[in-house]
């Protein structure tokens, strides 16, 4: 069983664990899935309890990071590299609910964080999971079933990213009683591990941050394995 403890954001992960290693998480109720804009009502959706439990904030205590040059984290499972912007702490979670588990939190702007996790899983490739509409539907249906969120917008078309090996960008706006907040995820699968890379910011500061984030994302890569 998957368990439902996660930092920042994995209503991704455990969506695309779920269904990647051949369990039935998601059963879609009433609500209006639209190819170009997912407008979502509270009530779509049913999940399992891993996936309604999904996108739990812990308090870890953060270790300040170097991010004058690229976080490579490379071991005999798994390996990629990615670029915080500057001013970003690294922190890392006591308890891991994943392989591998690492955030990275603004230290002047509350809300802006960036997340990474993997997993392993029974598949390939993304292709063999779904398009980039269907992984996109999956996790749209995931988040606005979570307590507290009233609906969910794709902002823009998923995106299967040239010269990525396969790897899908979701860029999607949550609405609830805690906020609104923007979450753009960039998914890859390579060799049976599961990449999730989530940048999370508040919605009000997103057109300030929108340049800085992208930017990010872009710098992260799944490299190779030690063997």
């Amino acid at each position: 069983n998957l368990l439902p403890l996660v930092v920042i954001i994995t209503t991704t992960t455990l969506i695309l664990l779920s269904l990647a290693v051949g369990s039935d998480a998601l059963t879609v109720g009433d609500g209006v899935v639209n190819r170009r804009n997912f407008v979502v009502a509270g009530t779509a959706a049913t999940t399992t309890t891993a996936a309604a439990a999904a996108l739990t904030l812990l308090g870890a205590p953060a270790v300040a990071a170097d991010t004058a040059t690229d976080y490579v984290k490379t071991t005999s499972q798994f390996a990629y590299a990615f670029q915080p912007p500057s001013g970003f702490d690294m922190s890392n979670k006591p308890l891991k609910t994943h392989l591998e588990e690492i955030n990275f939190i603004s230290s002047d702007t509350k809300g802006y964080q960036f997340g990474i996790t993997v997993d392993p899983v029974r598949i390939s490739s993304l292709k063999e999971f779904g398009s980039p509409e269907e992984v996109a539907a999956r996790v749209v249906l995931a988040e606005v079933n979570r307590d507290g969120v009233f609906d969910v917008t794709l902002v823009k078309d998923p995106l299967l990213l040239p010269d990525s090996g396969g790897s899908y960008l979701l860029d999607y706006l949550s609405q609830g009683k805690r906020g609104n907040k923007h979450f753009v995820c960039q998914i890859s699968i390579d060799r049976q591990k599961l990449y999730v890379l989530t940048a999370q910011v508040k919605e009000e500061n997103y057109a300030e941050k929108e340049k800085e984030l992208f930017a990010a994302v872009d710098t992260f890569r799944v490299t190779m394995a030690d063997k």
